[in-house]
């Protein structure tokens, strides 16, 4: 049994959409601990600065040996963190393990989205999550981690979606 810790940025507002949610019952042997910050925009950031500070402000709650970043609307395939959990412990040269939920990426992949990223604790420690101009904080995170030696990837034949926007009248 894994102990994960599940860190969601949330802008003022939002929240965990059902789908994303309910998928969490499916992740197989993991006891999840799920942590929230919320992303406040402070003028003249950008929004990836925003999400950068978000992300180094929820690092650091929970204590769990590996730690994901989970976006509210990601949906997981079943066994999906398992599979995470797994691959990491096995080869400790990863820095970070995704599973995929954009267009398909070549292995491997040189920008891993953040939005469902597992990270051993002791590499997220090192880690301060940072934009630049034309780099979001996902590519600058998966920059520093392989100039630090490590490699990082999405998780082969484990596929993520998003959840339908609920319908306005």
């Amino acid at each position: 049994m894994f102990e994960v810790d599940l860190l969601t940025v949330l802008a003022p507002g939002e929240v965990v959409r059902k789908e994303a949610l309910a998928a969490l019952r499916e992740q197989g042997a993991v006891t999840l601990r799920h942590y929230f910050a919320r992303g406040r925009r402070l003028q003249p950031e950008s929004r990836a600065q925003t999400i950068a500070r978000a992300r180094n402000d929820v690092k650091q709650q929970g204590r769990s040996p590996l730690t994901m970043f989970l976006d509210r609307d990601v949906v997981l395939p079943p066994r999906g963190i398992e599979a995470l959990a797994n691959a990491l412990t096995a080869d400790t040269e990863y820095g970070a393990l995704g599973i995929d939920y954009g267009p398909p990426q070549p292995s491997p992949a040189v920008h891993v989205g953040m939005g469902a990223v597992m990270f051993p604790r002791r590499v997220l420690e090192r880690i301060t999550f940072h934009a630049e101009p034309r780099r979001c904080e996902c590519q600058c995170c998966c920059d520093d981690l392989r100039k630090w030696g490590y490699k990082v990837d999405y998780l082969p034949g484990y596929r993520a979606g998003h959840a339908k926007p609920p319908l306005e009248f």
